[in-house]
């Protein structure tokens, strides 16, 4: 009775409980254990934890090391490395258990996924950096877009001069273009570290996915890309500025095709926020939630059969300023994040090389009000 209990017990814990006997085989592991770290429990039991947890080796060495150790640590972090481009954060306390003579009978790890509250902890050191950075950016970029005005009325002028030299002309013409260019760039960034201002209305998340497309393959009419649209019938208007959230979206697929997919995926999908955790319907992967519990939000899931990314790639993406590219500026994702933040939204990414890349854009829904059409 008293052991049906203790499983009992341990099966309905939220958090994340894995216990071994003090020859290392597995004799407790309840349900949200075995689905952070990926392992089906009921063959799990009663085996070696080093066989169990080889994809996660700093797991075992705790719970072994933990039946010689007097001193255990408590409420500490570590990263589980669990796979290809898959981590978990987890928080833990660590017990040993002995008998009534204090023989050592084995040890226990109860933990919690701490995956999302680290993102948002990153998120918010991230926004932190990007207000003293964003202050420093606009100041420099303003006092060099003043610079290249100056260059281009001196080339202007210089034109007049050479108007009967037509290798001066091209030489002029040439710097010209390199002004233009320059001038494009410190746009940009103006753009980026500048606060979003929003008008928003309710739209229809389909239609701007389509205004997004179009743009991006008007900006690449060389492209060859087949694109499959997945739209959910009847879907309510999402509360939206159309300018920004197209602006975002653009980005996304161009980031898309300039990585050379040749087929591009959207799929728009509803689902109801339950606050920080797992929401209803599909469960997204790494999801960073912001959206208020019972909220409804429309997401749009834009896939393409692209290269994909590295994981050292992936954990940057959302960085200003990182890029692959030879001529990007690194801010098209994180300009998209920005704009999605600020709409109360959200964006994440899931990617694998060889396997393409999927942006997960998720965005409030404009609960009781009509479509813009």
């Amino acid at each position: 009775m008293i052991t049906h209990l203790a499983e009992r017990l341990v099966a309905s814990l939220r958090c994340g409980v894995v216990a071994v006997d003090n020859r290392g085989l597995v004799t407790a592991l309840n349900r949200p254990a075995a689905d952070i770290l990926s392992v089906d429990p009921e063959p799990s039991m009663g085996r070696d934890c080093r066989e169990v947890f080889a994809h996660c080796p700093a797991l075992p060495r705790l719970l072994l090391d933990a039946l010689d150790r007097d001193t255990l640590p408590d409420r500490a972090e570590l990263e589980l490395d669990l796979g290809p481009s898959q981590r978990a954060l987890i928080g833990f306390s660590l017990s040993r258990m002995a008998d009534d003579d204090g023989a050592v009978l084995g040890s226990a790890l109860f933990f919690k996924d701490l995956t999302l509250v680290e993102e948002e902890r990153e998120r918010q050191a991230l926004r932190n950096r990007l207000a003293s950075l964003g202050e420093m950016a606009a100041q420099l970029a303003h006092e060099i877009r003043n610079r290249l005005g100056g260059i281009r009325l001196f080339v202007g002028l210089a034109r007049r001069r050479a108007a009967s030299d037509p290798q001066t002309l091209e030489y002029l013409d040439r710097a010209e273009g390199e002004l233009l260019a320059a001038n494009g760039k410190m746009t940009e960034v103006l753009d980026f570290v500048r606060p979003v201002r929003l008008a928003p209305v309710p739209a229809d998340l389909a239609d701007l996915c389509r205004r997004a497309l179009e743009a991006t393959l008007a900006r690449y009419p060389e492209a060859n890309v087949e694109v499959r649209w997945d739209p959910l019938h009847d879907a309510p208007p999402v509360a939206a500025d159309p300018a920004r959230l197209v602006d975002a979206l653009a980005n996304l697929f161009a980031n898309a095709v300039e990585a050379g997919a040749g087929r591009l995926g959207v799929r728009i999908r509803a689902e109801v926020a339950r606050g920080n955790g797992p929401t209803a319907g599909e469960p997204i992967p790494g999801l960073r939630l912001h959206a208020a519990p019972g909220e409804a939000r429309l997401c749009a899931e834009i896939s393409d059969d692209g290269p994909g990314m590295a994981p050292e790639v992936l954990r940057r993406v959302f960085h200003p300023f990182f890029t692959t590219k030879e001529t990007g500026t690194g801010l098209g994702v994180p300009a998209a994040q920005k704009i999605l933040d600020t709409h109360g939204g959200s964006l994440d990414v899931r990617s694998e090389p060889g396997r393409g890349t999927t942006f997960v854009v998720t965005v409030p829904c404009a609960c009781g009000e009509e479509s813009d059409g």
